[in-house]
């Protein structure tokens, strides 16, 4: 838009991607006047793509990558934290990897698992129509962030998300809503300003990384309310964060012959004297056990089940993120991965189901 004529308007049905924004510009934007934008900024969706718009953008700015805050429970701190920092992207459903989330700024480790804290970190660190990444635990109702008092055993789930939203809409009392939350008047009322802060925000993606709340379309909704955001997205599955141990490279084919024999099941990747071997039993938990043949083995596997673009050379620590079923891990650089990634938006409100057993309330 100039100081007089608009110019280069463009209409699309449906979301803009980065291949419809790259045809914009190409077709739309350019032909205007081209020598105007030599070297232009041009803002998107609160991000900025820079480069000469002569001709088309390069392959590196094409495949730009959204910012988002992260915020990471303490409990899983000393894994999220360091598999962050090896492969600093979190995927969406999206298939292009242009659409996946990488961390802006440093992450922000909370102290605890308190809603209020959470609230109050991402009000400070996440920009105004930005993207959040909450690396936490959950259910299929909700969040694993307390309410107020621990010991009131209250959590940011269905029904207290439902009873801040009846309270927001004015169909309900601050004080049946405190007394719903299990807190005092003047705790509710500072967690209510902490709460519109944040919505006030007006975030575009709120991502959770947490276990199951995918599985409930009703709770996935009341958590896309409770945020104010476009969309909330959210595993439906169990998610984990972990190392990967290895142990010293075993340059002897006939050691890694006999490991591989007898860890019955292990999926072996590559060939000698590059392979990767890697086995685990869910039933007994989420512990694995590998083996490496090389560097480049240990790699040649992180970087086929790992986003793309990590810090891992196959001879630093190796973490992961996945999902499972507890039959099989989902790791996170997978297509199945995202396959099990749902998301709620703004304005589709799932039905609700009636128990028509349930008790008349008076």
């Amino acid at each position: 838009m100039r100081n007089d004529p608009i110019e280069a308007p463009c209409l699309f049905d449906g979301p803009i991607n980065g291949e419809r924004f790259h045809a914009y510009v190409e077709q739309f934007l350019v032909p205007t006047d081209p020598g105007a934008l030599n070297g232009a900024k041009i803002r998107f969706r609160g991000r900025w793509f820079c480069g000469v718009c002569r001709g088309s953008f390069s392959d590196k700015e094409h495949t730009t990558m959204p910012n988002a805050k992260f915020f990471v429970d303490p409990t899983l701190s000393s894994a999220a934290g360091p598999y962050y920092n090896l492969f600093p992207v979190e995927p969406t459903r999206s298939d292009a990897s242009s659409d996946w989330l990488t961390p802006n700024g440093k992450l922000v480790f909370q102290k605890t698992q308190n809603l209020g804290e959470w609230l109050a970190a991402i009000a400070k660190e996440a920009q105004p129509g930005g993207d959040v990444v909450l690396v936490g635990h959950g259910n299929r109702t909700g969040l694993h962030l307390f309410i107020g008092d621990k010991a009131q055993d209250v959590h940011l789930e269905l029904e207290a998300a439902d009873a801040i939203r009846r309270n927001q809409e004015g169909n309900q009392s601050d004080e049946d809503t405190a007394k719903i939350l299990k807190m005092g008047a003047d705790a509710y009322n500072r967690l209510k300003g902490q709460i519109e802060k944040v919505q006030a925000l007006g975030l575009d993606r709120v991502d959770a990384r947490a276990c199951n709340i995918g599985q409930d379309a009703v709770a996935m909704s009341a958590m896309q309310q409770f945020f104010n955001c476009n969309t909330f997205c959210s595993p439906k599955i169990l998610d984990s964060f972990g190392v990967i141990m290895y142990g010293s490279f075993v340059t002897d084919p006939a050691a890694f012959d006999k490991w591989v024999s007898k860890h019955a099941g292990a999926e072996v990747a590559g060939s000698s004297p590059n392979r990767f071997g890697f086995f685990q039993n869910l039933s007994k938990g989420v512990a694995s056990e590998s083996i490496a043949e090389s560097a480049k083995g240990a790699k040649d596997w992180a970087d086929s089940k790992m986003p793309p673009g990590g810090n891992f050379t196959g001879k630093n620590q190796l973490f992961y993120h996945a999902l499972t079923d507890l039959k099989k891990f989902v790791f996170a650089g997978e297509s199945e991965f995202r396959n099990q990634l749902v998301e709620a938006t703004k304005g589709n409100v799932p039905l609700r189901r009636v128990d028509i057993n349930a008790p008349l309330t008076r």
